[in-house]
């Protein structure tokens, strides 16, 4: 099974107590499924198709305990669904009407009398958009696994509905996202805490322990590898530093000669070429007397910049006198 598969069959295992929630998510449920049927005149057929069995089995359960309704559960297949198996709940068509009108579907200026979006109370305490998007996701959620990426959607028929998702998740400060994919409109959710804050919400718990603990390996694993090749890049500085200082000292003792150069820089040169592995501050414990790292550092900065002036031609002063050069 994939990691969605899981979420859905935990999701679906879900009790719902209060019938404000049952409202909220059979209500989501219908629209998200596109399972509302005009027949003309006040009459309608409902339905709710989805993928699980479980998540039919789910909403079955909810209209027998709160309505009291008794639906139908079938098996579909076919080439239409490339021979796929789908599970469908058909409702009563004698009680469709009076369920439309419970979960605030009806709408006398809409088409066929219906309305997009439940009416704003179906969704106005903080339990039913809960309950609103969960039951959505159920219809047409995915989630990816966190081992293969960061990504959480749910693809919807309508605009007005997935504005609805949105501002559902928005209440509980998970800003998510729509777009337009053919003729559905997604709702998604790209950061991961955004994703782990989804399923806690939804009430997929254990979910959410697989999704951190896959997510706490992968940022352990980039930190690590942040860590290594960072200190990686300092080393290679650190030698790219020391053999340009070796060569400029190797010039001047070719140009100049070190014991021309005042005792502190002839000393810090000696040091230095022979200890071409040490770092600044090892450095200076071998300085008599010892020197701090950036002592160490400027008089190296001093001797680049002599041999950088005899490479040029220009003159040096050593100690406030010229440098004598050879002939």
């Amino acid at each position: 099974m994939s990691f969605a598969s899981d979420v859905r069959g935990e999701l679906a295992r879900l009790k719902t107590e209060d019938l404000c929630c049952a409202r909220s998510e059979l209500a989501a449920a219908l629209l998200a499924s596109g399972g509302i049927a005009w027949r003309g005149r006040s009459r309608y057929a409902l339905s709710i198709t989805a993928s699980d069995a479980a998540t039919v089995r789910r909403f079955f359960g909810m209209l027998k305990r709160h309505w009291g309704i008794t639906g139908q559960i079938r098996a579909l297949s076919g080439d239409a669904l490339n021979n796929q198996v789908r599970y469908q709940l058909a409702i009563p068509e004698e009680a469709s009407l009076g369920l439309l009108q419970a979960l605030g579907l009806l709408d006398e200026n809409g088409l066929f009398g219906l309305a997009e979006v439940p009416k704003p109370e179906i969704t106005g305490y903080a339990c039913c958009k809960k309950a609103f998007v969960r039951a959505a996701f159920l219809m047409c959620g995915a989630v990816m696994p966190p081992d293969r990426g960061y990504h959480f959607e749910i693809a919807l028929p309508k605009q007005s509905l997935a504005e609805r998702v949105a501002e559902c998740l928005g209440y509980y400060e998970i800003v998510a996202r729509i777009t337009g994919r053919k003729n559905r409109f997604v709702v998604y959710l790209k950061r991961a805490e955004d994703i782990s804050d989804a399923l806690t919400l939804l009430g997929a718990s254990s979910a959410v322990l697989a999704f951190e603990n896959v997510r706490v390996r992968k940022e352990v694993s980039n930190q690590v590898n942040r860590q290594m090749n960072f200190d990686a890049s300092n080393i290679n500085r650190v030698v790219e530093a020391a053999e340009a200082q070796i060569r400029d000292i190797r010039y001047i003792d070719s140009e100049l000669g070190l014991e021309k150069l005042p005792a502190s820089l002839r000393d810090m040169a000696y040091v230095r070429a022979n200890n071409p592995e040490m770092a600044l501050s090892s450095l200076g414990e071998l300085m008599t007397p010892p020197l701090g790292k950036s002592g160490v550092n400027a008089r190296l900065r001093r001797l680049t910049e002599i041999a950088d002036k005899l490479r040029s031609g220009e003159e040096i002063r050593l100690g406030g006198r010229r440098a004598p050069k050879d002939d």
